[in-house]
């Protein structure tokens, strides 16, 4: 982390925002966010869910939103390499801020030079289109080909929309491998188990979206950009 170099945040607002973290543009990049905790890693619910045992095996960054994120950058850059950054915004290093550290995190913007939309907010504002499912279709594809763990919910997820119309999906959050002894990383069988397991999800969320949509009920704030 470069110790001297303090980049100032404090005049702007977030343009997104999680349960423990805020999204920031970053003024110096413009193909790039910084991603800064507004809540303590130890008052975080994946610290207060874990029992003693989960607690004492398990890394801090497992439980530090922002560096287990670059953690997992820096095990996809090994293990994947350029390949990864076609489904997952690439995080690059911790540094100072005026609000405090931050996570320097890839910028998923479309062919526009617009800040691409979360799934949850693409699906909200257009439906689940055709390019958009194809969009998801590859992304799963890709994620199996790799071997690459995100939760993939709607709000965790970028649509990146091209100037052609097609789009392409990202992962911008939700990295956490939930399980202790992580046996979906070594047989193949388990890791399709936990692959179907968590497209079940999104899919119940899409269509829990679309009903909103459809009935004109609000959607809760988080993966959804801040418009001014």
């Amino acid at each position: 982390m470069d110790i001297e170099k303090v980049i100032s945040l404090s005049g702007q607002r977030p343009f997104a925002h999680g349960n423990h973290r805020e999204v920031y543009l970053h003024p110096e990049k413009s193909d790039r966010c910084l991603k800064l905790m507004t809540e303590d890693w130890h008052k975080c619910d994946r610290w207060k869910r874990a029992n003693l045992v989960a607690r004492f095996l398990r890394p801090k960054w497992y439980y530090h939103e922002n560096e287990g994120e670059l953690h997992f950058s820096k095990v996809l850059s090994r293990r994947v390499g350029p390949a990864a950054w076609n489904l997952v915004a690439q995080a690059y290093e911790m540094v100072n801020s005026d609000l405090g550290p931050v996570l320097e995190v890839d910028l998923i913007t479309d062919y526009d030079g617009k800040i691409s939309l979360t799934l949850k907010e693409y699906v909200w504002q257009h439906g689940l289109t055709s390019e958009c499912e194809e969009a998801l279709e590859e992304f799963w594809q890709q994620l199996d080909k790799h071997w690459v763990f995100v939760e993939a919910r709607p709000d965790n997820l970028s649509v990146q929309v091209k100037a052609d119309g097609s789009c392409q999906i990202f992962a911008i959050d939700g990295y956490a491998f939930g399980q202790l002894i992580p046996l979906a990383k070594w047989f193949r069988r388990e890791q399709k188990r936990v692959f179907r397991k968590r497209r079940r999800k999104q899919d119940r969320a899409l269509k829990e979206i679309l009903v909103k949509r459809e009935s004109g009920e609000a959607l809760k704030s988080q993966g959804i950009h801040r418009k001014d």
